[in-house]
């Protein structure tokens, strides 16, 4: 199943007043599209650039390349998401968020996004579990090496 959260926005009613709405949130494939088609961005801003360091050591090189308004133009994205999966319009629009969400809310938002992102992205606990070793004394079933060269190969 994927990620979902319900926040509070601060918007503009049909008679022109400000009130709060319950909004919606999907982190889905949709999402990532669309925060692309908003931004014209690849989703890969988000992530931090990894390398090794001199004795072969996984490191942070350098941290994410996305700035609040991708953060926003995420959420967005997640909030469209929500409603077009039910077919419906979602009750607030990006102007809202710009001009009328309180920082606090603009605050609970973007933590939303991280949140829902970082579940999204999830890997399953079971590959380690895969890479212990055999209880046979090493020898695992199927894993010894090819000695001839496939015909595909």
């Amino acid at each position: 199943m994927n990620p979902s959260r319900t926040i509070t926005i601060t918007h503009k009613n049909a008679d022109g007043k400000l009130e709060q709405a319950e909004v919606k949130m999907l982190y889905c494939a949709a999402s990532e599209t669309g925060f692309q088609s908003l931004s014209g961005e690849i989703i890969d801003v988000f992530n931090p650039e990894i390398g090794k360091d001199e004795k072969g050591e996984v490191i942070i090189k350098s941290a994410p390349k996305a700035t609040d308004m991708h953060y926003i133009q995420l959420a967005i994205a997640c909030i469209v998401a929500a409603y077009e999966s039910e077919g419906k319009e979602p009750p607030i629009t990006s102007e809202d968020i710009m001009y009328h969400a309180t920082r606090e809310e603009v605050v609970k938002l973007v933590q939303a996004v991280v949140e829902m992102r970082t579940e999204w992205l999830f890997v399953p606990s079971t590959i380690p579990n895969e890479m212990k070793p055999a209880e046979d004394g090493g020898k695992r079933k199927n894993a010894s090496t090819p000695t001839k060269r496939s015909k595909r190969a």
